[in-house]
């Protein structure tokens, strides 16, 4: 009697998992996961990557940037895949293959990030949910360095990511990164792929733009600090030399939690102008 009941409850257990990873499946396939999924605007850049335009100024940036130029709405100066900071430079090097693979012909590709966006390394509670969830897969596996595969391995579990229930909904695993920071402004991944993106400029012939969006004025004395020099290891001072000039400080009430925007139409029409 009590194998029985054992065997009964273990076929229950396989039954209903089977069940939930079928419906997960589902949602995967016809995308209805992303609705109110948080970072769905990161699948919705990738899938806008994917697509032929004949737009050719594009930006990239961080989700600062996504709130002037929302990557699901059009613009007349440029075509945005601006979506998230935790994606990393690794993530925006992937967007911009993309767009180039499917054939699209860009003259400009302009960088819209805040100055801590460029610290990102993969090493933090994020990068399980917004980076290896929508970017680490066999497609994506030429674009990776070994640094970038052994930054993935340091987070939990990373390999259940492509389970459907955990790729369909926001369960991440609990990480504290143990990395030491020696850097202030360019992290390791930032520098393998602004390389990398400077690069393909090269080859593609386009001029490259970066710019920063509106700063809190309580972050002057931090950017302050950041050494511009690092920029010499991608081959880019030049241009972020150009980037810290151009730097804009507002004051504190006009953000919501420091680096967000509280209403980033006030400033849309200045910033289309500053990277035009």
């Amino acid at each position: 009697m009590k194998f029985f009941f054992i065997k009964r409850s273990l076929l229950f257990v396989i039954i209903a998992f089977c069940f939930i990873e079928v419906m997960a499946a589902f949602l995967i396939s016809t995308k209805l996961f992303l609705i109110n999924y948080p970072g769905h605007q990161i699948y919705e850049a990738i899938d806008k990557s994917k697509k032929k335009s004949t737009q050719t100024r594009l930006l990239l940036g961080d989700s600062v940037a996504r709130q002037l130029f929302p990557n699901d709405e059009s613009n007349d100066y440029f075509n945005s895949l601006a979506a998230n900071q935790a994606i990393s430079m690794a993530g925006q090097f992937i967007l911009l293959n993309n767009y180039i693979k499917e054939g699209n012909k860009i003259d400009t590709l302009i960088l819209l990030f805040t100055p801590e966006s460029f610290q990102n390394n993969l090493n933090d509670e994020l990068t399980f949910h917004y980076f290896i969830k929508p970017f680490y897969n066999k497609v994506n596996k030429p674009y990776f360095t070994n640094y970038l595969v052994g930054q993935v391995k340091k987070i939990p579990f990373y390999q259940l990511s492509v389970v459907p229930h955990i790729y369909s909904t926001i369960w991440a695993p609990e990480f504290t990164c143990k990395d030491t920071m020696d850097y202030s402004f360019l992290s390791p991944i930032s520098i393998e792929y602004l390389s990398r993106i400077k690069e393909l400029s090269d080859v593609c012939h386009f001029e490259l733009i970066i710019k920063s969006p509106p700063v809190s004025f309580n972050k002057k004395t931090v950017v302050e600090h950041m050494d511009v020099a690092e920029a010499k290891k991608c081959g880019l001072l030049n241009e972020f030399q150009a980037y810290f000039n151009s730097v804009h400080y507002f004051d504190s009430t006009l953000f919501v939690d420091g680096t967000h925007l509280k209403q980033p139409e006030l400033f849309i029409s200045a910033y289309e102008k500053l990277i035009d």
